[in-house]
């Protein structure tokens, strides 16, 4: 073996080495001392990208290496179905309902996007896709609700001056609604609930919003172009870890209290909103268990739904009870967020 394929093989297994672990990120909390591994999990798709070049120039040497790699990625088969879903069919049942869930991002009130008019594209946007069930987190609305024609509505407040909001709109009846208390250094992280009496059910529709990583624009600016100097370097990866660290266990704490509550409710199951995680978490294996997630069973090509600095992050869901028949899934290409908003249909 050369000395250029020695070094290769090497990287190889260390890369080999960390996808393995990554496979363990939706298993482990990291609120225990094995936290590390969250971070492999975030990692996922760019470890599993780094193996397959790898696999790929094994087997243009010629070289059995590529054996090793194949196995590892087949074992993590599961992990990148949730990813990537290369074929999907509409159920022949026909649609009974629509749901959409959309973090707004406060309707752009601090102008991320150069667009005064985001809040009313929105509500337009909205209006035009017609939901049976929406869903919206980080709503704002401290003066006047906005226009959204349906006309029943759950408005969860998120912080002490109720403008920071949850939202669950519906064009069925509200017969009861809710909050489920969760932990968070902000006030908007919560989770509501509502009970809306379908034309053929009575459904619990939960809206959650948890912790998010909270980065400095230091932060991004240095994901977006790193410097090599040792100083800035240590600086700016010390405190990126730490806040993805200090994240990851937040959210493993606040999934415990809306998993627990699930597991209580009379009625199927359909949860929805921002989980501020990747299908290869810990929050998300643990919201996701026991459910069925709409874009592995009706979505097609790369999951993705955030649109900041990381867009090809699938972050927003909509999950449901086993019993619910799920009929199509699909995101829209709506940028008047940082998020992408999800709609699922389900039929009888």
């Amino acid at each position: 073996m050369s000395w250029l394929n020695r070094t290769l093989y090497l990287l190889n297994m260390l890369m080999l080495f960390a996808l393995a672990l990554s496979y363990l990120a939706p298993h482990i909390s990291p609120s225990t001392f094995l936290w590390p591994i969250a971070f492999l999990g975030l990692l996922y798709p760019i470890l599993l990208a780094v193996n397959l070049v790898f696999t790929l120039y094994w087997i243009v040497c010629f070289k059995r290496y590529f054996w090793s790699n194949f196995f590892i990625i087949l074992i993590g088969w599961g992990h990148l179905s949730a990813l990537i879903n290369i074929e999907s069919d509409e159920s022949d049942t026909e649609a009974v309902f629509t749901v959409m869930s959309y973090n707004v991002r406060l309707f752009n009130i601090y102008e991320w996007i150069d667009n005064k008019n985001v809040k009313n594209e929105i509500v337009d946007f909205i209006n035009t896709a017609q939901p049976n069930i929406l869903c919206l987190q980080e709503f704002y609305a401290p003066n006047e609700l906005p226009n959204i024609q349906l006309p029943y509505q759950h408005i969860g407040l998120q912080s002490q001056k109720k403008q920071w909001r949850m939202a669950t709109y519906s064009s069925f009846p509200i017969i009861n609604k809710g909050t489920v208390s969760i932990k968070g250094e902000r006030k908007n992280n919560v989770c509501i609930y509502s009970d809306i009496a379908t034309k053929t059910d009575t459904i619990r529709v939960y809206n959650i919003h948890l912790a998010s990583n909270w980065f400095r624009p230091s932060d991004y600016s240095f994901m977006q172009n790193p410097t090599l100097e040792t100083e800035d370097l240590k600086k700016n990866v010390l405190s990126i870890s730490e806040r993805l660290k200090n994240s990851f266990a937040k959210r493993a704490e606040q999934v415990e209290a809306i998993k627990t509550h699930i597991n209580k409710s009379p009625y199927p199951v359909i949860l929805c909103g921002d989980f501020n995680d990747t299908p290869n978490s810990y929050a998300y294996h643990q919201l996701s268990n026991g459910l069925k997630d709409a874009f592995i069973e009706k979505g097609v090509g790369l999951g993705r739904s955030y649109n900041g600095k990381f867009p090809s992050l699938r972050i927003d869901y909509i999950l449901c009870s086993p019993e619910l028949n799920i009929h199509s899934f699909n995101t829209k290409d709506v940028k008047l967020s940082d998020h992408y908003p999800v709609v699922a249909a389900f039929g009888e």
